[in-house]
């Protein structure tokens, strides 16, 4: 289809486009191709344009031409500024160049004089530098002819003239001419260093094999000098102390440490002074410090009057310090007492040593300031010693160990009345307790009272019944006074069970932990109240073992506290050493600290080491607290010492109490533990009638009371007898504990275990062979029928150390029982002494099968509360 669009309408829309840059809105004509017939009259329209600006062009041209010209002349006006402008610049330029060249030759002529100034400052220095080499080669020409000549102080004096200006030297070292001068002065130096030494060895010799010292007033070598003037040479060319340095440590090494220091046979050496020699001759065994001081005064007069003061003071400035050290820690040190004894020697040595300080004043040496510091620090020196010493002794002791074993005895003083058994001249019971413990010797505070029998004086009947046991509630004990026939059963006797006489009175008695007796009058049937009656003092003894430890510790406290008191009296109140008395009190303290630190240690290589540990501690403390704490004066007055104030030692006796009950409870406690783990073996006595737990079950037993017995024969020779049947009681109530224990968790026993458990019951029982009493009565005549109580066998006392004792028997009684018979116990008997309503119950249940009979016995054990 042809285009409809005209050749005017391209050529006006590309003139709007070329003008205003707008497009055309007409969607054909935007989408149109341009033909080329329309290029044409495009062009035309763009001509006519153009012309129409040329002639707007012109118009406004010829409105604005004023302006134009007046612009146009202002610029060429400009520009002729501008050429000026570049004419000064260049101008400008050309006159820097040319300074830039004349500061250029300025700079090149300025190097020029430098150089020739240089040329001849090096040609001064040259020539400077010459005369000086030149004056130096005839200076060391001249020392070379000085040394060759023997003017060995003048060579010496040139010498460090000559190192000083080297020394000084601006030249560097390594200049070949400069290093010759430096290498010849330095062998000049050693040839003339070398004649100083011949001549000073020359003057001093030292002979290290006979220990001698040589001084010569006259020097036998061809080129030596006088003393003075060697040393004056030796001190410019700095070589005097290396040759005096020497020669203090030779005089130290071979003379003073051989005098100073006592060698293991007793001796030391001995000084002798021969004209001009000084040596150490043979040993002597002279160990006193009048000796020695003389010796010591001998060296320092020696030397004074064999040396120069030029050598002499520097000398002395070396040895002095080093002699006066030694002297102090060597010889002073060991001269102190380590006790009063030998105090009188000692202010001798004393005496002596503030004279040697004077002498050493008076010649303006050292060492006076160190002797009279070390002279006034003599109660802390003396108390250090002792101290060291004490201590060294109780580390000795305890390093060795346990020693001999020695037997004590322990006492304690009861009132009882005249009416006790114990007094009574006819019919009255011997057997008492002798066992018994106070309070600081046994792990329960108890003191066994005597043990009082029938005191009928027509009858044949014996009692049975003094257990003195305590309940299960830590009530006070009750004891029960029975009578019985002489011909009772076997079995109740055993057991400890008397016929029940309802009729028959009894009344309480204390406990075991009771100290005071009460006074009793004696029936037929046991004790009754009785009017007070007049009193007497009994003392009970008993006996226990010790080491020779505490011993030997409270010997070494006992001498400090007697040196403490000797301190305080006016016999020594001018002594040296008196004030430290205060200071000595604290040494006891430290004495038991040390034996408490140590103790484990040394216990601890002994079977019954924790045992003895216990013991001795005790027996320590007590004798500590029976330390004198008074002193008489002449008219009688006791007054309280002052030793006695300061020394305050109750601290440590608690602690050494402590410590020994501490491992009296850690060897409790770990035998506790043997014990449980031993019976743990039996598990619980589950199956103890089949293969193999029945196996189990009798080793545990067995293991069981095979430990204790050997316990036993362990301790037994180790503890009182009350303390040995307390600590067994204290174990074998763990063992009884745990088996009752055990024995109640079980739910079911048949008939064979239930006999079986009760044949291990009885095993157990069989230990309270180990609570016997001790047979030793008081100190009395005896009468008839104490000599037939005698032949009585004693009765156990495992019910007074093992709590709960009666219900592990009563267990075994049960376990071997019908109902009738634990019914009858619970209701008329003391079952209900040691169980409680359900406890019994759960035993019937595990032990009988269910059957009215049973129901009935349980009904009844619950319903009826039994005997307490």
């Amino acid at each position: 289809m042809p285009s409809r669009i005209t050749p005017q309408q391209y050529g006006q829309a590309v003139l709007d486009h070329v003008q205003a840059g707008v497009y055309p809105e007409s969607e054909e004509l935007i989408s149109a191709d341009l033909p080329s017939a329309a290029l044409p009259e495009i062009s035309k329209l763009v001509e006519q344009a153009r012309e129409d600006v040329k002639v707007s062009i012109r118009r406004v041209s010829r409105d604005s031409a004023p302006d134009i010209d007046g612009w146009i002349s202002q610029a060429k006006q400009l520009r002729v500024d501008i050429q000026r402008s570049q004419e000064a610049a260049r101008e400008i330029v050309e006159q820097a160049q040319h300074g830039e060249r004349l500061e250029e030759k300025a700079n090149d002529s300025a190097k020029k004089v430098d150089l020739l100034n240089g040329e001849l400052a090096f040609n001064k220095s040259l020539a400077a530098t010459l005369e000086q080499l030149q004056a130096l080669r005839q200076t060391l020409d001249l020392i070379q002819r000085a040394i060759l000549d023997n003017r060995l102080l003048e060579a010496a004096d040139i010498l460090g003239k000559v190192e000083d200006e080297l020394g000084s030297s601006s030249g560097s070292k390594s200049t070949r001419v400069l290093g010759v001068f430096v290498a010849k002065a330095t062998g000049l130096r050693t040839d003339l260093a070398e004649r100083l030494s011949n001549s000073w060895h020359a003057y001093l010799h030292i002979d290290a094999v006979t220990s001698t010292i040589k001084i010569n007033q006259k020097s036998e070598c061809s080129f030596a000098v006088d003393m003075n003037s060697l040393v004056s040479a030796m001190i410019k060319l700095r070589l005097f102390d290396d040759v005096l340095l020497p020669l203090s440590k030779d005089i130290e090494f071979f003379i003073l440490r051989p005098r100073l220091q006592v060698q293991a046979d007793g001796t030391v050496g001995s000084l002798e002074i021969d004209g001009n020699d000084l040596k150490l001759s043979a040993r002597s065994s002279d160990l006193s410090a009048q000796n020695l001081f003389s010796d010591l005064n001998s060296l320092i007069e020696f030397l004074r009057t064999q040396l120069p003061a030029s050598v002499v003071e520097p000398l002395a400035s070396l040895l002095m310090p080093q002699l006066i050290s030694r002297l102090i820690s060597t010889w002073l040190a060991s001269a102190v007492p380590e006790d009063l004894d030998g105090m009188e020697d000692f202010e001798d040595t004393l005496s002596l040593v503030q004279e040697f300080a004077k002498t050493l004043d008076s010649y303006g040496w050292l060492g006076k300031r160190e002797l009279f510091e070390w002279t006034k620090s003599i109660p802390n020196v003396w108390l250090r010693k002792r101290q060291e010493t004490s201590l060294n002794q109780v580390r000795k002791l305890l390093f060795i160990g346990v020693g001999p074993i020695e037997t004590v005895e322990r006492a304690e003083t009861q009132m009882l009345s005249h009416g006790d058994d114990i007094f009574v001249g006819n019919g009255g019971g011997d057997d008492w307790n002798a066992g018994w413990s106070d309070e600081e010797a046994s792990p329960v505070k108890t003191t066994h009272s005597p043990n009082p029998a029938k005191a009928d004086g027509g009858g044949d009947e014996d009692d049975v019944s003094a257990w003195g046991l305590d309940d299960e509630k830590g009530n006070e004990g009750v004891q029960k006074d029975q009578a019985e026939p002489a011909a009772a059963d076997d079995d109740a006797e055993a057991w400890g069970w008397g016929d029940e006489n309802e009729n028959e009175e009894t009344e309480p008695k204390k406990t075991p932990q009771t100290t005071k007796l009460s006074p009793k009058k004696a029936t037929g049937n046991g004790y009754s109240d009785a009017p007070k009656q007049a009193e007497r003092e009994v003392t009970l003894k008993e006996t226990y073992n010790i080491t020779s430890l505490p011993g030997e510790v409270l010997e070494i406290i006992m001498r400090v506290v007697s040196d403490a008191t000797a301190l305080e009296t006016s016999d020594f109140a001018n002594n040296p050493i008196a004030a430290a008395s205060p200071n000595l009190l604290s040494l006891p303290g430290l004495i038991l600290a040390m034996y408490r630190a140590s103790a484990s240690m040394a216990y601890s290589n002994h079977p019954t080491g924790p045992m003895f540990l216990y013991n001795d501690s005790l027996w320590l403390a007590e004798r500590l607290q029976h330390l004198p704490s008074h002193q008489t004066t002449a008219t009688g007055k006791r007054i309280q010492t002052r030793s006695a104030y300061n020394m305050n030692l109750k601290p440590h006796i608690s602690a050494i109490e402590s410590s020994g009950k501490r491992a009296y409870a850690k060897e409790m406690e770990s035998q506790r533990t043997i014990l449980t783990d031993l019976l743990d073996g039996a598990q619980g006595f589950e199956h103890c009638t089949e293969h193999p737990f029945n196996q189990e079950c009798d080793i545990a037993i067995a293991s069981t009371v095979d430990r204790l017995r050997d316990l036993h024969k362990q301790w037994k020779a180790v503890l009182s007898h009350s303390a040995l049947l307390q600590s067994l009681g204290s174990l074998l109530s763990t063992i009884t504990n745990k088996i009752v224990v055990d024995i109640e968790d079980m739910s079911d026993i048949s008939e064979p275990e239930s006999q079986q458990l009760a044949t291990y019951c009885n095993r157990i029982a069989a230990l309270e062979d180990l609570f016997l009493p001790t047979s030793t009565p008081p100190a009395r005549t005896p009468s008839r029928n104490q000599a037939r109580n005698s032949e009585i066998d004693p009765i156990p006392l495992t019910g007074l150390y093992a709590p709960h004792w009666l219900k592990f028997q009563y267990l075994a009684n049960i376990l071997e029982s019908s109902l009738v018979d634990i019914k009858y116990l619970w209701t008329e008997g003391e079952l209900g002494l040691e169980f409680d309503t359900e406890e019994l119950v759960d035993l019937v249940v595990a032990l009988f099968a269910d059957s009215p009979h049973r129901r009935t016995a349980v009904a009844e054990i619950r319903g009826r509360r039994g005997v307490r």
